[in-house]
Formats: C-alpha cells, structure tokens, sequence
C-alpha cells in the first residue's frame, strides 16, 4: 500500500517537472567513481561536498584512503577534476592503516578520521584535519588539489564520562569544527584565529547529540537521544553546552517528552534554516520537515523518508525510504525524483544525496548493475566561464520601468545556446514581467529570467539588446544581479 502511494507522489509531483525523451536533461551526472575493484584513484564513497563543488570521500583499495576530488575551475561538474589522496601529506596520525574524510568547507580544508592500530582511542581512531596551502579564494578564484598538511587532535577527555576520538567531524567555512565525542557528546574545536592550524576543543558533558550540520554563523544542528526532552531535533548557537532552549518542537512531530527519539536535524543553511526528520504525530513515520523561522513544514505528508543536506536556496535534499531508496529534491512544495531529471546511462540508478551546495550541485550515491557509483549532479544550463554584462539606464514610467541589458562572452569558448539572463536578488517589490519563466534547477532557484539568444553565443561576441520590462511600486533603483545560463536544459 505505501509503495502504491509514493509512487502516485512522486508522479503527482514530478508533474510539469519530468522530462520528455526529446528534452534535455536538467542535471548532468559526472560519475567521479565507482566500486567495482578497479585500481585508478578514485572517490568511491562520498562524504561531503562545498560551495565551489570540491568532493570529499573515500577511495578502497587494498586500505581506504580518504581524497578531495576538485573541479578543473569553480563548480565545474563537467571536466575530470583532479584526485588527491589526503594520505600523501604530512601530519596525520602516526601508523594510520585507513583514514576517513567527513567534511570539507569552502576554503578546502578537510576533516576526518584514522584507523591507527594499537593507539588512539578503544576503537583505535584519532581524528584530523587537513589544510591546504594556501586556503582556497574566497570568491573561489583559485583551487588548491595538491598542496596541504594535516593536523592530529588528541583523544578528549569528559571528565566522569572517559576519553575519545572526536567522530563524525563537520567543518564551517571559518575553520570551527562540530564532531561527536565519547558517548556521543556534542563537540566544538575554535580555532585560535579563522581557518588556523591550531585551536582548542569545548564539549557539552551532558547530552548525546553530536551535530550533523554547522554554518558559518557557527550555528549547529544535530539530534539527541537521552531522556525527556532531550529526544529530537536541536538548534544551538554560541558556544558548548547545549540549552533547554535549542529543544525544536512542533505539532508536526511527536514531542521529546517519552523515551524513544523521535528525530533529528539533518542539515542547516546559512540563514539557520533546517532539514529536518522527525516521527509524524499522525502517521508514526520519520517524515520529512523544512524547519524555517520557529516553523515547520512537512515535505511529504505521509511519506517516509530521510533528509540530510539544505542550501541558502531551502532546496532540501536526501532520499525516499522505500522497497529501494530513492535520491529527492525537495523544493517548492515538490518532491523531485532525481532519477527523472539526469542523463546518466548504463542503468545508473540514484539512491541518495550526500549534500548539495548553493549552485544546485548535488553530490549522490549510485548504483550501476553490480556497483556502487559517486555522482557529483550540475544543473546543466549553468554557464561557469566569464561573461561581461551591460546595462543601460533605468527608466521608470509611473509603475512600470524598462532597462537594457547584453552580455558579451569574455571566454574562449562559445556560450551553448538558448543564452538566457537571470535576475538574482531582484528588489523585493520588483516584477519582470516579460520573464520567460523562473529557475528551477540552476540556483539560486526562483530568479526570474529572459532568453535573450537562441542560437550560440561566440567567443568575443555580444547578444543584441534585450529590453527589461518591470512593474514596481516602491521608490528606488532596481537593483539586480545578472547571471548567465546556456544550452536548452531546462532552468
């Protein structure tokens, strides 16, 4: 019965958004590994990916190496990219026999674990973190894949509790550290300065919840498992320990008053906004939450799943749990079959999503017949190469204004036509009303846009004028920022 449901889901949903055979796809899948005993490094189990779409995981062999996979140029999820293996570098535990990346922020650094027989802790792990140098651009200008060293934190010590490796480890784009501790606690390593080297470690000596996401406001999300009410999702701001306070609830989900959990966060954005999953308080299954403003809203009533990933854009990602797990993104009140949307061949099969970053990149788990694969999805109608706009002055009748805007490609190569222009950041108030449509695929989402060429914009070349027709009522500019999207894929 359930099966039967989702599946009228997914199609109800999918509706206007399921690709035709004659269209393009929306997602370019760029396979970066598979398991199936070859030899060539390789990322076969993915673990994390950043804003300029930098993969972190694991590569199997004879011992499991943990590696960072970066783009031939920011968000490029169409060339080779480069794979490094952490291992090669300096400073990481002495005798490591495997080691384990988790996280990985914007500035490159990497965090993750080691196997290191006969020391560290009972398990005989110790945890790093891996630097490169130098950090990457803040603008992701500039890439680091080969140059680095790492550092090896001491096992920690809870008083009362006993001593650990910090587990699980997540990392900000300020260097600030969220891992799990001895009996699960939640842990916070500050860096002495943003993104240094050396720091120290805080923890909460009370509460099971290590956390599952951390942004840059150095806001942290997780789930606990102890007693009433520590028994679902929390928010927590500031520094260790956790607060009565950070306890989330909802009329959605059961309360954290009984002794089972009944949920978890898993995931947190730049504005504190949350995935979330949690036991229904009317279908007793872990279903899926948008947490946003003190709100939540259900992403698919009645339907399990898990969610583990949000961008700025509160696109949410994680994957169905059904007779085969399926990878979803949810957004805009839809839950999106990934498996519709992508031009992987060969009986490439997507289970589900890692991450996903501000660019609508996702990072997933495959199957081929007999294999498991990584997947790093683009939207195909990005356009990463550089681009020159031209704007001409705003001219504003009553409530309606027009502008003029072209783009001239600056790169060496030819824009894939159709060329469209996105608006992004439109004044609030502001209406493009001769938009072609908004975007859906290609983040940030809901940015009204324009074609203004159909057919491929050379390199050098300069698309005629296209006027922009506006219906506003407030005072001020329309302020906007331009972004170029090519080929026919579907925005």
């Amino acid at each position: 019965m359930k099966k039967t449901k989702l599946t009228a889901l997914v199609v109800s949903t999918l509706l206007g958004a399921t690709l035709s055979l004659a269209q393009t796809a929306a997602y370019h899948a760029n396979v970066l590994g598979i398991s199936d005993g070859r030899t060539s490094l390789q990322v076969e189990n993915p673990t994390g990916l950043n804003r300029w779409g930098q993969v972190v995981g694991t590569y199997g062999g004879v011992q499991e190496h943990a590696v960072l996979w970066t783009p031939n140029s920011a968000n490029d999820g169409f060339g080779t990219g480069t794979v490094l293996s952490l291992k090669l570098s300096s400073g990481f535990p002495a005798g490591s026999a495997d080691t384990w990346a988790t996280g990985v922020n914007d500035r490159g650094q990497v965090v993750g674990s080691a196997y290191t027989p006969g020391k560290g802790d009972g398990n005989q792990q110790q945890s790093w973190m891996w630097k490169p140098a130098p950090l990457n651009a803040v603008n992701g200008s500039k890439l680091n894949r080969s140059k680095g060293k790492a550092v090896t934190f001491p096992l920690l010590n809870i008083p009362s509790l006993g001593t650990a490796s910090e587990y699980n480890q997540i990392i900000n784009g300020k260097g600030v550290i969220g891992a799990h501790g001895i009996n699960g606690r939640a842990l916070l390593w500050n860096p002495t300065k943003p993104n240094a080297a050396t720091g120290s470690w805080t923890y909460d000596p009370d509460h099971g919840g290590g956390p599952n996401g951390i942004n840059d406001a150095g806001q942290i999300a997780g789930g606990t498992c102890d007693s009433a009410v520590w028994n679902g999702p929390y928010l927590h701001s500031g520094a260790l320990p956790l607060a009565l306070s950070d306890v989330l609830t909802s009329t959605l989900w059961d309360p954290p008053n009984g002794g089972e959990c009944i949920g978890w966060a898993g995931g947190i954005n730049s504005k504190g906004d949350l995935a979330i999953n949690a036991v229904s308080s009317q279908q007793r299954l872990v279903e899926t939450y948008l947490y946003k403003n003190g709100t939540a809203t259900s992403l698919a009533p009645g339907f399990a799943g898990q969610v583990v990933g949000i961008n700025s854009y509160d696109q949410v990602v994680g994957e169905f749990v059904t007779d085969t797990k399926r990878a979803v993104l949810f957004q805009n009140g839809l839950a999106l079959d990934l498996n519709t949307l992508n031009d992987g061949t060969n009986g490439l099969f997507l289970r589900h999503v890692v991450a996903i970053n501000d660019r609508g990149q996702m990072l997933v788990n495959g199957q081929y017949p007999g294999a498991s694969a990584t997947v790093l999805l683009t939207p195909a109608a990005m356009w990463i190469g550089p681009v020159k706009f031209t704007t001409g002055m705003l001219v504003k009748n009553g409530t309606t204004a027009t502008q003029t805007i072209t783009v001239t490609n600056t790169s060496a190569a030819a824009i894939p036509g159709t060329v469209s222009i996105a608006l992004d950041g439109l004044t609030s108030g502001a209406t493009l009303t001769n938009a072609t449509g908004t975007t859906q695929y290609a983040s940030p989402i809901n940015s009204s846009y324009v074609d203004v060429s159909a057919t491929d914009l050379a390199a050098g070349a300069t698309t005629a004028s296209f006027t922009l027709t506006f219906s506003y009522s407030g005072g001020g500019n329309i302020k906007y920022t331009p972004r170029v999207l090519a080929t026919k894929a579907p925005r």
